[in-house]
């Protein structure tokens, strides 16, 4: 049967409000003699933070004791930022915080600007990079940023309390302390939020499709097991021959993935590989040493001795993978689900459906975040960077910064709004203005600034309004899926220098794996290919590599405890 046969009730939820006894408006004089922003709006306390499960601000922030006029230099590390802190957004932060960004950003994104400012140690006093670049290691190991723990402690303890757990936690470095506030971070209060409203399985989820009208015929049969799925699969091909049975597309099998992970992409996912390292009996190995990867490697093998399985995937690219599918050439396929209810061609009145999940589904995220902002030690004032940076973490911070203006009805202005409002406790847009926003995402943007400075964004946020869980479809994938999704950030890794022994191993490794992976599956006997595989990676010397991942897992649990 399909996994769409029933949905998931939305009766479950929690009423009433996250309690809060902060004042709602405390207008005046502080102590500086500039003008105080309000300790908290009411719309704060009408949000229901119990079932979002997060809070409300503190009354005190420290980012409120001054918000005199400060220019900051901030220099974001990616050519296509297209904003420059000139709009709406940023006129209203610097109204409130006193903080004007002077924004700069690189030409190309070659990292020759970033890497000419550490050489000459002529840092801005903020910036924004990507978590994974080896620059934000070399500003580090040079001692040219602050340590987010040292400032939080001196100038901003209360940000401690708007701060995901995860930012001070997960990303130590080796002296214990915390460098760099890494943005878009899916921890514990992102998973419970996402799972209470539908949001943990998107439309890039991994599916089995099947030809509905082929199903149909041979009686809708429920697929649980690789075995039932093999045995819908043998009887559709016997009615249609022609057929192309089982078709691993998104390149999932091709060398583009092999030469990346052996985690088989989409597909592997059918089997409970995400990674391309992986915990094995509490260490890191290498995922095509695990008993998921085999369970994969007999099952395509078993496809292809009962002729269900070719070697189209293997050599195919992307363009060929869909034309096949919509020509509709291909009875059963492995995808996502934006691409797993395609129309075939061949019959305009019948479509894929989406089948399964297979019982030994499982994907591991880390949700370890995209982007890492730093201070940098030539930071004219790290106590107001701090605390722009508390400011901008907050929800306060992420009303202004990404949902925009409040209100019941939207003017049709981008600018002028309102861009959202509570609906049943919850901040959402409006969806008149999502029309517009989604008509012309970056044009919109660039007129209101809104949703694009993720200078310290927490995910839940950032973009909990824009979550709905009305879409029906949308929350039946999310209750047959959902628990089938973990989140493991320890298996958050840096890899190896390309140049380095361990570096050059893996590289080694995954050609053979190329190689091997066909002949595993069209060879008369997977399981020798298999371990003439093992042979030939364990003499390149690939416990080497595996221990370069285990020392890096075994420090982050530690780390992380």
């Amino acid at each position: 049967m399909s996994m769409l046969a029933g949905c998931k009730s939305n009766s479950g939820k929690t009423e009433g409000v996250g309690t809060t006894d902060v004042a709602t408006t405390n207008e005046g004089t502080s102590d500086n003699g500039t003008t105080a922003v309000p300790e908290q709006t009411n719309i704060q306390q009408d949000i229901d933070w119990e079932r979002i499960g997060w809070h409300a601000d503190p009354a005190d922030l420290e980012w409120k004791e001054d918000t005199s006029p400060i220019k900051l230099s901030y220099y974001v590390n990616f050519s296509w930022f297209g904003l420059n802190w000139d709009d709406d957004t940023a006129r209203r932060v610097t109204e409130k915080t006193g903080v004007d960004l002077e924004l700069t950003k690189p030409v190309s994104d070659d990292g020759q600007k970033l890497n000419m400012m550490i050489a000459g140690n002529q840092l801005p006093d903020i910036m924004t990079i990507d978590r994974n670049d080896p620059a934000l290691q070399k500003m580090i190991d040079a001692g040219l940023i602050w340590a987010l723990d040292d400032l939080i402690d001196q100038y901003a303890p209360k940000m401690r309390d708007v701060l995901q757990k995860e930012i001070l936690q997960n990303y130590r470095s080796a002296d214990g302390k915390t460098y760099r506030f890494t943005t878009w971070v899916q921890g514990e209060a992102w998973q419970k939020a996402a799972r209470e409203f539908d949001q943990i399985v998107g439309t890039n989820q991994p599916v089995v499709s099947v030809r509905k009208d082929y199903y149909e015929e041979i009686g809708s049969p429920e697929i649980k097991t690789k075995e039932d799925l093999i045995a819908a699969l043998e009887k559709m091909h016997a009615n249609h021959p022609d057929k192309i049975a089982f078709y691993p597309a998104d390149n999932a099998v091709s060398a583009a993935t092999l030469e990346r992970s052996a985690a088989m992409g989409n597909l592997g996912v059918q089997f409970g590989m995400s990674n391309d390292m992986a915990d094995q009996g509490g260490k890191i190995l290498w995922q095509a040493r695990s008993a998921e990867f085999q369970n994969t490697i007999a099952f395509l093998h078993e496809l292809q001795t009962k002729g269900l399985l070719n070697q189209d995937p293997f050599i195919d690219s992307k363009d060929v993978n869909n034309a096949k599918i919509t020509r509709g050439d291909v009875i059963s396929y492995t995808w996502v689900i934006s691409d797993g209810e395609k129309v075939p061609e061949d019959n305009p009145d019948t479509q894929y459906i989406v089948v399964g999940p297979l019982d030994t589904y499982k994907q591991s995220r880390t949700g370890a975040g995209w982007l890492a902002t730093v201070i940098s030690k030539n930071c004219t004032d790290p106590a107001r960077a701090i605390r722009f940076l508390e400011y901008m973490c907050s929800v306060e911070g992420h009303q202004d910064v990404s949902w925009g203006i409040q209100g019941e009805d939207y003017s049709g202005d981008v600018v002028k709004g309102p861009q959202w409002n509570l609906v049943d406790g919850k901040p959402t847009m409006l969806p008149a203005y999502v029309v517009d926003k989604n008509a012309d995402w970056s044009g919109v943007a660039a007129k209101n600034g809104l949703g694009e400075y993720w200078i310290a964004c927490n995910e839940l946020l950032w973009n909990l309004p824009w979550w709905d869980n009305s879409n029906e479809k949308m929350a039946a994938y999310n209750e047959v899926y959902g628990p089938k999704v973990e989140f493991v950030p320890e298996l958050d890794f840096k890899a190896p220098d390309p140049a380095s022994d361990e570096g050059i191993i893996l590289q080694k490794a995954h050609e053979l794996l190329q190689l091997y992976v066909v002949s595993m599956v069209f060879s008369d006997d997977w399981k020798a290919e298999y371990d003439k595989f093992i042979a030939e990676v364990d003499a390149l010397g690939m416990g080497k590599v595996e221990a370069f991942y285990d020392t890096q897992y075994q420090e982050k649990l530690q780390s992380m405890k």
